[in-house]
Order: structure tokens, then sequence, then C-alpha cells
């Protein structure tokens, strides 16, 4: 079963965030909200991947993100920040919900959706 993994790190003022979707084949470079650089891996996973952006000031300043898939099974990969020749572990965040999203118990059931729908569309062919 693959796993959706994110690392945070604020950096100088601005927020870095990574991304992964099915393990490490796909991975997306945020910073400060913006989606700055993407990953889609073909084929067979690579051990480690790069991502490379800027982050904004006068002047930009570059920096990488290395991404190392985990040789076990049930291992997370690891990423690294490196900016101005120093290396910055990110930290693994949890994957939360966020507060705008409507809970589940919150959404109607699909079938309570369906029942509506069918009751409009035969309320529709009576009136004609």
């Amino acid at each position: 079963m693959t796993r959706d993994y994110r690392f945070h790190l604020d950096m100088e003022g601005h927020s870095v965030t990574v991304q992964t979707r099915h393990a490490t084949r796909e991975a997306e470079l945020l910073v400060d909200g913006k989606v700055v650089g993407y990953l889609h891996a073909l084929g067979h996973r690579e051990p480690a991947s790069a991502l490379t952006a800027e982050l904004a000031g006068d002047p930009p300043r570059p920096f990488s993100v290395m991404l190392h898939a985990s040789e076990s099974a049930e291992g997370a990969p690891t990423c690294v920040l490196e900016i101005a020749g120093r290396r910055h572990p990110m930290p693994e965040v949890a994957l939360a919900r966020s507060d705008s999203t409507p809970s589940v118990a919150a959404r109607p059931s699909l079938r309570a959706v369906r029942r509506l729908f069918r009751q409009t569309v035969r309320g529709t062919r009576r009136r004609r």
C-alpha cells in the first residue's frame, strides 16, 4: 500500500513544503503555498530525487530539496533542504484535513443526494 507524505520547514520567513503521492513517484515543492516545482517519476523509483526553486527576496536565494526513497517497504522517505551550502532536514508533518473541508458526518450521503435528484427529475417529468 502506498502512502502520501508531507515535509515542512519554515526557512527565512518562507514556508517550504514538499508533498509526495504514491510514495515518492510524484512530488510537489511549495513555497509560501504556491507550487514552484513538480516531479513525476516514470518506471522504477529512483533512490534520490532533487527539486530546485528560489526563495523570494532581493536577491532571490536558490535552494534545492533532496527526497531520498527508503530502502525498506514500510519506511518513510527522508527530505533535506539545502540552501547556501547548508543542509536542513525537513521533518515529516501529518496530512490532516483542513478545517474548511466539511467532515464526513456534515456532508449528505451519496444515497440522499441520489434520492433528491430522482425526486427532482420525476417532478419535472410530471409537470410537462
